[in-house]
């Protein structure tokens, strides 16, 4: 027995029941089956095994159809139907009288897509509702943690959607200084601030006619937060020191790592701009619940530069990677460049312990050691360049050279 989810009569995919007593259906993340609709409720319905069949039981506010109308608690069998939002719930051994999926209606079986990688249920989940999301205009809200390429689905949604000819700009929220968030964003005339010695577009203005990524946007001040409002309510801006507003044609993609209800709850987001972000959800799954797909990305981030022994694979996969898929393209980012020869071991991989303080590690090197070889086969691998070195192990300039001044190391002559 299963679920298999449509919207218009594509397939969207399938939840097998298996032996499950109870499936939980709703907008939230912490149900089985999520359905992004904003018609949906955060925990919308339950099906809850009934003898040899099930029962449907409604906890939501707007309601659950089954022939045209609503139900509250009503038992399934198997070829039943029922609808929650836009979407199409079938219980079902198999989905031969609806029309299935063709090749254009679903993300084929590809390793990636738009550059997200990806072969589990979960990603492939989430492919089919960027899919969905990209077809309209409306704002996109990507909840998920930090690490998991909200980034990457931002971008996915701006090239499949009708302003993928336009600009992409991202801002991240949490990366600017409070007091010049508001220039970035809507932009400044020339001596409206200190160091203002020119007029300048934001970022509404520069992503005109395209799309606008704010990341971390649970991170926006709450004095900023009612300008963004009236943005997305409006199409207009003001720029810092000027009285005149300009109209901006712009699709929102907002991103947060955090629970955005609980942050109004606590009084720290406006619940007016939620609701205005709310209208499109996305919810990026983290990589402890993609297990399946830790190979995959491994050879991506390895490219040719090498290979990992079975146990070194299988202690990735036995790792609980709090940091997601960019904790994981560090961690063999770090083996690659300390890796001397052969295959990469279990030793090889370096983690960051439970209190985030140090690495784990299984050889005889001190963590002074491990730190030094690091810092210099980055060096080495780099043609002496310092630069080069500190992009590739995503740092600044200035930190990689402190490094070299603390194990005496010398920089070459790349720099």
């Amino acid at each position: 027995m299963k679920l298999d989810v449509f919207m218009d009569k594509q397939y969207l995919g399938g939840y097998n029941i298996g032996t499950t007593s109870e499936v939980r259906i709703g907008r939230g993340r912490k149900n089985q089956i999520i359905l992004p609709d904003s018609e949906v409720s955060r925990k919308h319905a339950r099906l809850v095994r009934h003898g040899a069949g099930y029962m449907l039981i409604d906890e939501s506010r707007n309601g659950t159809m089954m022939n045209g109308k609503k139900v509250n608690n009503v038992r399934l069998e198997s070829g039943d139907e029922f609808q929650i939002g836009s979407f199409k719930i079938k219980l079902d051994d198999d989905v031969d009288d609806w029309d299935q999926p063709t090749e254009e209606s679903r993300v084929l079986d590809k390793e990636s897509f738009q550059g997200i990688v990806g072969t589990s249920p979960a990603i492939r989940n989430l492919f089919e509702f960027i899919k969905r999301v990209s077809a309209s205009d409306g704002t996109v809200l990507i909840n998920g943690e930090t690490g998991t390429g909200k980034e990457l689905v931002a971008r996915a949604v701006h090239a499949l959607g009708v302003r993928a000819k336009g600009h992409f700009v991202a801002i991240n929220c949490s990366a600017i200084s409070p007091d010049l968030v508001e220039s970035e964003l809507f932009g400044h005339e020339k001596g409206s601030f200190t160091g203002a010695v020119k007029s300048r577009k934001g970022a509404f203005e520069q992503a005109n006619g395209g799309t606008l990524f704010l990341d971390e946007i649970g991170e926006l001040s709450l004095d900023l937060q009612p300008k963004l409002l009236r943005v997305l309510e409006e199409g207009v801006i003001r720029r810092v020191g000027s009285q005149i507003e300009n109209e901006v044609d712009v699709r929102v993609v907002a991103a947060t790592h955090r629970d955005l209800k609980e942050e109004v709850d606590n009084g720290n987001f406006r619940a007016d701009l939620l609701y205005r972000l709310f209208v499109l959800p996305l919810f990026v799954p983290p990589l402890r619940e993609r297990k399946e797909d830790i190979e995959l990305l491994t050879r991506h981030f390895m490219g040719s530069r090498g290979e990992l022994v079975p146990e070194a694979q299988q202690y990735l996969v036995d790792h609980p990677w709090p940091g997601n898929v960019r904790e994981l393209k560090n961690v063999l980012e770090r083996a690659c460049i300390m890796k001397v020869d052969g295959s990469i071991e279990p030793g090889d991989l370096i983690f960051l312990d439970e209190e985030g303080t140090k690495p784990e590690f299984s050889d005889d090197h001190s963590l002074e050691d491990l730190e030094k070889m690091y810092y210099s086969r980055a060096l080495e691998k780099s043609d002496g360049s310092i630069r080069a070195a500190a992009k590739s192990l995503g740092i600044p300039k200035s930190t990689f050279f402190d490094r070299l001044k603390k194990y005496g190391l010398t920089k070459g002559d790349g720099d």
